[in-house]
């Protein structure tokens, strides 16, 4: 049996072998329990554990209410729609997802990316018909659980963290500066940051002096309540766990009020205007109006909607990349500081069955929360029941207190959004990239100048191009070395694919091929680790070039896979080597005319050897013995060097 023969058995045997363990794992019980992983945790399960998640959730629970109210304004939605959106993907998450940390929910960019998409229903464009955002939510759901099920989590790992850095912090600014109107107590349609700028300053004349008191007062309240919760943690950590409780509470208590001071900073505003109203000077302030009660229905969205391709857009593709983006980067960040693990596939199925489950309950596309999953976990969260009992407090709000919810001063709202959104803001990575790596500003760059201009999709699309292009550049240039020896040396310094094939080309040509006295060419294939067709035919056409002029290509250190191709492209005039010294002496001596009979004999063994796999090789070898000995080590070389590269291509 022949090497080549050998090579083909063993990669069949090995993709029956891999088919087979494939499926056997997929029906293994650890694989069903990776599926729902809470039948891994929930037979552990303790009341100790028990009692912490009930206190980490009703401290999200206390956060996720303003939250959700004042993120719904974002989503350009009735406020009531940003608690619907609040409590379901909680009691799914309990069963699929992986993070006993996060805390799934509308979030600030989620609600801003809502917001580009829909029907406007008045006319100022600040309400949109909340069909299309359930309906939003519906598709995102679909397209993420597909996502998962044919594990495309992987996809976003094209994202760079600099893409990512520049889309929160231009969301943030963009979120912040639209929420500026609300603290002064104006009105204009405005859909774009520059568009929000003309409009500010066109209608500052108009400003309520009330709200804007309001609005100035929230801030420095939420200031004053973050430095006392971060006071509290900085002495409950001095104190310890093993403190006695008289001293930690007082401090725990500061730190609970601090942690839930939008939910206070809402109670005070919302007491204060029941007061003015009784006095009735309320028309002075304004107020975010009556929110509907009740629990939302459950029903089907409504998929015979009027225009639902051109509503929702690229919203379709743009929302449920972004949500999983956002949602897996927060669950892993916590998995690694608390010491579990997390699966991408799994965490964006879990995210799109909270969606898809979303859209019965009138909810928008909602993903993992970075703030509430931080309170989360400083609140000791032991399992992902926690998210139940925060449900359960969004579910008792909408029963009971939605009457109250209409004395809610927007400028406090708006207050609880700027003051929440400003710390999204990344302004050190200006300076960390133009110190290690300035041409990473370029798609940092490419997301927020053109997101303030024309809106975050639009700008989020252009720096990921922008990203991918400059990833993609060292596969269609990459780095070489040319050495002359007698013959042109081309030493490829990364693997090559089809987009190189042409420089290699015009390389060959320019150094040799084109010259005034034209010589064969040694190629050095290293460092390349896989090839495909076009490489291949790209290598065909260098080879009939240099051969219509009497002259060779000889390949050295070509690794056994990239052989295997090389010997069924059906390339004529095709000549492979050991070494570069042992094909610069072969050269020399086809150069001169003078043939060895060793040389013959090889010839014609390769000859021989080439009619079974179709392809002529030319290769001169010290003997069979050695020949083995070099394929062996090989095979260990490529397996090290295709790591390497995938690694490097990664980065």
């Amino acid at each position: 049996m022949s090497s080549t023969e050998h090579t083909e058995l063993m990669s069949t045997e090995s993709f029956k072998t891999k088919v087979k363990n494939g499926i056997k794992d997929y029906f293994s019980v650890d694989a069903w329990k990776d599926r729902f992983p809470i039948t891994r945790w929930l037979p552990q399960y303790k009341a100790s554990k028990g009692l912490s998640d009930v206190i980490a959730g009703l401290t999200v629970g206390l956060t996720v209410i303003p939250q959700g109210l004042a993120y719904a304004s974002i989503a350009k939605l009735p406020l009531v729609y940003g608690l619907y959106s609040a409590f379901m993907g909680s009691f799914v998450y309990l069963f699929l997802g992986m993070s006993k940390d996060i805390t799934v929910g509308p979030t600030a960019i989620m609600s801003l990316l809502v917001g580009q998409y829909g029907k406007p229903i008045d006319e100022y464009g600040e309400v949109h018909d909340p069909t299309y955002a359930i309906l939003l939510a519906f598709f995102c759901g679909i397209f993420q659980i597909l996502m998962g099920m044919t594990r495309l989590g992987f996809v976003t790992n094209y994202i760079s963290a600099v893409v990512i850095s520049a889309f929160t912090s231009v969301s943030a600014i963009n979120i912040g500066f639209g929420q500026i109107k609300n603290l002064l107590g104006i009105r204009f349609q405005s859909e774009t940051f520059v568009m929000d700028f003309y409009h500010l300053f066109k209608h500052i004349k108009e400003t309520k002096w009330p709200d804007l008191v309001l609005g100035i007062s929230s801030i420095l309240f939420l200031a004053l309540m973050r430095f006392g919760k971060n006071k509290s943690q900085v002495r409950l950590d001095k104190i310890g766990k093993a403190g006695p409780t008289r001293v930690k509470a007082p401090w725990k208590a500061l730190w609970i009020l601090g942690t839930a001071r939008n939910a206070v900073l809402v109670v005070i505003a919302a007491g204060i205007m029941f007061i003015v109203e009784m006095n009735g000077s309320i028309g002075q302030i304004t107020l975010t109006g009556n929110v509907t009660s009740g629990l939302p229905p459950f029903r089907p969205p409504n998929l015979g909607a009027e225009n639902i391709l051109k509503h929702l857009n690229i919203g379709l593709v743009i929302i449920p990349l972004i949500g999983f983006l956002e949602n897996i980067a927060i669950a892993k960040g916590f998995a690694r500081q608390n010491g579990y693990k997390v699966e991408s596939n799994q965490e964006l199925i879990a995210l799109g069955a909270c969606n898809l489950a979303n859209s019965f309950v009138s909810a928008y596309p909602t993903t993992g929360s970075f703030s509430r999953s931080a309170i989360n976990s400083q609140s000791g969260v032991r399992t992902p029941a926690g998210g139940v009992v925060t449900g359960a407090i969004v579910l008792l709000a909408l029963q009971f207190l939605t009457p109250a919810f209409r004395y809610i001063p927007k400028a406090s709202l708006a207050a609880v959004i700027l003051y929440s959104v400003i710390f999204m803001v990344d302004y050190e990575i200006v300076s960390q990239l133009w110190k290690l790596k300035k041409i990473d500003l370029l798609p940092l760059c490419a997301v927020f100048f053109p997101s303030l201009v024309l809106g975050i999709e639009y700008g989020t699309i252009i720096g990921i191009s922008v990203d991918i292009l400059l990833l993609l550049y060292p596969i269609a240039k990459p780095g070489y070395h040319v050495e002359k020896n007698g013959f042109v040396i081309l030493k490829l310094k990364r693997g090559i694919r089809f987009p190189a094939v042409d420089l290699i080309q015009t390389i060959l040509d320019e150094k040799s091929l084109m010259t005034k006295n034209p010589t064969s060419v040694i190629v050095d294939f290293t460092h390349v680790s896989s090839i495909d067709f076009s490489v291949v035919e790209g290598i065909k056409d260098t080879c009939n070039s240099f051969k219509k002029r009497g002259l060779k290509v000889a390949f050295v250190n070509v690794l056994a896979k990239v052989r295997f191709v090389l010997d069924h492209g059906n390339i004529d005039n095709l000549f492979m080597y050991d070494s570069i010294e042992e094909a610069i002496q072969d050269l020399k001596e086809g150069n001169d005319g003078q043939q060895t009979d060793g040389y013959s004999k090889l010839d014609d063994n390769r000859k021989e050897n080439s009619s079974k796999t179709g392809s002529l090789r030319k290769i001169k070898s010290a003997s069979l013995k050695k020949d083995k000995e070099i394929e062996k080590e090989k095979l260990v070389a490529d397996d090290i060097i295709d790591s390497s590269y995938t690694m490097d291509s990664s980065v």
